[in-house]
């Protein structure tokens, strides 16, 4: 079963995958009886979530982020235009996800502000050279308005754990043969009671952290077996709009992945024609193979076959972010055809030492995106503490 027929058959029982209060403590009435260090590796989503939670808990932790800041995937381009463009992580995709809850404080709706497509905006599906029209009706998802999820993070977050970051820092190998944890980066050394890796699954795929022991079988064996999607995105500037809110070319068969174009200034405080391009799977690995040139040129000759010509047209400038090509993610995020129970496998503990948070590493419920990474930070840092 996938993600998507699991979550459909999880609504068609009437339940609900709740995401409000993602930073509530699951066990309120229980007190941890963990005294000892965390390691945190990665400053993305989850890193940061999960040190904020223990800076809550009172416990001694620090994170370790390869690149020279922090966010992972929530990369922010602020100069193409005038409001932020997500070169990754962009929608918020929960239906109840709320900010105020997320950090206990209502400041956080007053900077940063959201809103919902309408059921009568625009939403067409091309599909062998024809443009079939209809209405985005139901779609959930949330855009931000002058901001962002890295902005989120950067507001309410960083600057409570901000002294516990240490950048540039590529770890190159853990060792949890005995009790304390011995992990070795790029700058110094480190000896730790347990260890949350947040890393991309892509990096535990290539092998470029040595793990001593080497992971269980079957935990080894989920990792190597689970697909993670090449991811490519691309934000082109007309001089008008001729678009809608959404196209979604239909891609067959489905597992390959997914292609969408979009209104990227919808909701925004702006008169900029910006149209996103998103796309994961076999069509982001063929945009990423093209060089700058080559795929604007494709670009554009897609464009114009859905919209008549008026792309090249108008065209003005673009920009990419090719996430394969990121040394310290390589790729988007795993398939939406992965089984949920590999998915909760992922997530599995090692020896009560190794926790793994992110948005690959979840419960199987979903994944893929910022509340995932968060809620599986959450969950991390329970068992940390409470078993």
């Amino acid at each position: 079963m996938t993600r998507q027929e699991f979550i459909k058959a999880l609504t068609l029982l009437g339940i609900s995958i709740p995401f409000t209060n993602l930073f509530a403590n699951d066990k309120p009435s229980q007190k941890s009886t963990f005294t000892g260090n965390v390691l945190i590796v990665g400053a993305g989503a989850a890193g940061l979530s999960a040190g904020y939670l223990l800076k809550q808990k009172g416990i001694d932790f620090k994170i370790i982020e390869a690149t020279n800041q922090p966010g992972g995937r929530m990369k922010v381009n602020h100069t193409f235009t005038d409001f932020p463009i997500p070169l990754g992580a962009e929608w918020i995709t929960s239906d109840n996800i709320q900010f105020g809850q997320l950090v206990d404080t209502r400041k956080v709706l007053e900077k940063i502000k959201t809103t919902g497509y309408t059921q009568n905006d625009e939403y067409y599906v091309w599909h062998h050279g024809k443009l079939l029209r209809s209405t985005l009706d139901t779609l959930n998802y949330q855009k931000f308005i002058g901001s962002s999820w890295l902005s989120f993070f950067e507001t309410f977050i960083v600057p409570s754990i901000y002294d516990h970051i240490s950048y540039q820092e590529p770890v190159k190998s853990i060792d949890y043969t005995n009790d304390e944890i011995v992990v070795v980066s790029d700058k110094d050394r480190y000896t730790t009671d347990r260890i949350i890796l947040t890393v991309p699954l892509s990096i535990l795929q290539n092998k470029e952290i040595q793990l001593t022991p080497a992971l269980p079988k079957e935990k080894a064996k989920v990792i190597e077996n689970t697909a993670v999607w090449p991811g490519f995105k691309a934000f082109f500037e007309f001089e008008e709009k001729f678009y809608p809110s959404f196209v979604d070319y239909i891609i067959q068969p489905e597992i390959d992945g997914q292609v969408s174009l979009y209104d990227a200034a919808w909701g925004q405080a702006s008169n900029r024609h910006i149209l996103g391009l998103f796309s994961v799977g076999k069509p982001a690995k063929t945009y990423g193979s093209l060089n700058d040139s080559e795929f604007k040129n494709q670009a554009l000759k897609e464009f114009d076959k859905i919209f008549d010509g008026q792309a090249s047209r108008t065209y003005l400038k673009h920009i990419t972010q090719n996430w394969s090509n990121e040394p310290f993610i390589k790729g988007a995020y795993i398939s939406d055809y992965s089984a949920p129970k590999n998915v909760a496998q992922l997530q599995t503990p090692v020896d009560n030492k190794l926790y793994f948070a992110g948005d690959a590493y979840t419960n199987g419920y979903d994944w893929g995106n910022v509340h995932n990474a968060i809620h599986s930070a959450t969950q991390s840092v329970n068992k940390i503490l409470f078993n």
